[in-house]
């Protein structure tokens, strides 16, 4: 399953990770203060599309109230499930009293997701972490906490906030977690291979949820489950830039030519990932402003098996190689 990442989920990739295999795809967050006062931006980043479901759409805030409308326009919006936010480390949200710091206060956690869970049909889930600091595991105390407020399951990221995305996840006290309630417990960290997923799925875990492996790689779930299968499949060149003819599609359609342009370069190492002159053919992209040149440069690159780069507004790339 896609994690719930920011500047990432949006609806044209997510559409993409459903089509490569991501039994689930989850939104970037969104503020339920920012919905309260009615932002366009926010309220857009609640879309959700037909042939991305099922979609699991993020919140985060502290106040039970904001959160409890946040999760009824989620639910409006076509959410299948809708997540409570307790996990992020990054100081702008937790400052606020958002992401982990949630962790922080038992019984406004409590509040927050009963709120949540009172206010839609749809299940309501919980992400949080382990804790505060490397060695702490305070997950098996608040997961049994947003059980008994009426979640649904609950995501652990194996790591403390202080380690963010750094060193390995603690497969240990995520088993904890999972001994500790009778809700699905889904795993999340350091996801970058089947042993990897096998390993939290050992732990007990119902199911993994993965992040930065995925990021700019819609392929990689399907590739994760051929090699489950016992066969690995990886993308021939054709299949990658077929993706990435319907991922520039997608988010030209979404965003308009050239802002989708520019939001699509942050994904482009990983679809020419280990091809030769790679790093040329980022420099080359970078530079096309209009979704039709971008559509000619890739079937000219892909017409020469992607070993060497096309000429580029007249200019014979190769020369810089």
């Amino acid at each position: 399953m896609l994690s719930p990442m920011a500047g990432i989920g949006d609806p044209p990739y997510r559409r993409l990770c459903r089509r490569g295999g991501a039994a689930l795809v989850c939104a970037e967050m969104v503020s339920a203060n920012a919905l309260h006062f009615d932002d366009e931006r926010s309220r857009r980043m609640l879309q959700t599309y037909p042939d991305e479901h099922p979609v699991s759409l993020q919140i985060f805030g502290n106040d039970p109230d904001r959160l409890a409308a946040a999760a009824r326009a989620a639910e409006a919006a076509g959410a299948d499930i809708v997540d409570l936010n307790c996990g992020c480390p990054v100081p702008k949200i937790t400052k606020s009293g958002g992401g982990v710091s949630l962790m922080r206060d038992e019984s406004l956690f409590a509040r927050c997701v009963a709120a949540m869970a009172r206010a839609v049909r749809v299940p309501v889930t919980v992400k949080m972490r382990l804790g505060f600091a490397r060695g702490e595991n305070h997950a098996p105390r608040f997961a049994r906490i947003a059980e008994e407020a009426g979640a649904a399951a609950v995501a652990v990221h194996a790591r403390s906030r202080e380690e963010r995305h750094a060193g390995a996840p603690d497969l240990e006290a995520l088993a904890a977690v999972t001994r500790a309630v009778r809700l699905p417990v889904f795993g999340n960290g350091g996801v970058r291979s089947i042993e990897d997923a096998r390993r939290m799925l050992d732990a007990g875990c119902a199911g993994v949820l993965v992040g930065q492996a995925a990021v700019g790689n819609p392929f990689f779930f399907r590739e994760l489950l051929s090699a489950a299968a016992g066969h690995a499949a990886p993308l021939s060149l054709r299949e990658r830039f077929d993706l990435l003819r319907e991922h520039a599609r997608l988010i030209v359609e979404y965003y308009g030519e050239s802002l989708g342009l520019r939001r699509l370069r942050k994904y482009l190492p990983s679809y020419v990932h280990g091809l030769p002159h790679a790093a040329a053919f980022r420099g080359a992209a970078n530079r096309i402003e209009r979704h039709a040149e971008f559509l000619e440069f890739l079937a000219s690159f892909e017409a020469r098996g992607g070993s060497f780069l096309p000429s580029v507004e007249g200019k014979d790339t190769m020369g810089t190689l």
